[in-house]
C-alpha cells in the first residue's frame, strides 16, 4: 500500500545568469508537454512562472516558477520535478528551491 499523497508547494527561482532566460524559452515548449501530463494524471494542481514585470514577448521577465505537487514526501517531489526539462537544462536554481507541505483553502481554474 502507497502512502497517502500530501499537497505541497514548490518555489523555485530560476539562475540568475544572463543566458538564464534563453535557456528558458529554447525549452518551454517542451517543459509545457511534461507539465500537461502531470497535470491530466493528477500529480500537479497548479503551476506557472513569477515574473518581475509584466509578460511581454520582448523580453519575458521570467524569475522562476511555483507549482503545487501531490506526492508521498518532499524527497518525491523534488524526484518529481528533478525530471523537468527547466532541471536539466540547468533554468531552476535548486540551491534556493523552497518545498513546503501546503494546505489549499481555495482554488479557482484560470479564465
Amino acid at each position: 500500500m502507497s502512502a497517502p499523497l500530501s499537497e505541497f508547494v514548490v518555489i523555485i527561482p530560476d539562475k540568475d545568469d544572463a543566458e538564464c532566460v534563453s535557456r528558458r524559452v529554447a525549452v518551454r515548449q517542451e517543459h509545457l508537454v511534461g507539465v500537461k501530463k502531470l497535470f491530466a494524471d493528477g500529480t500537479m494542481t497548479s503551476g506557472g512562472a513569477y515574473l518581475d514585470g509584466p509578460l511581454t514577448a520582448e523580453k519575458p521577465p521570467f524569475k522562476g516558477s511555483v507549482v503545487t505537487i501531490l506526492a508521498e514526501s518532499k524527497e518525491k517531489v523534488k524526484e518529481i520535478m528533478m525530471k523537468d526539462v527547466y532541471s536539466t537544462n540547468n533554468v531552476w536554481d535548486w540551491d534556493k528551491a523552497q518545498i513546503f507541505n501546503f494546505a489549499c483553502a481555495v482554488r479557482r481554474a484560470k479564465e
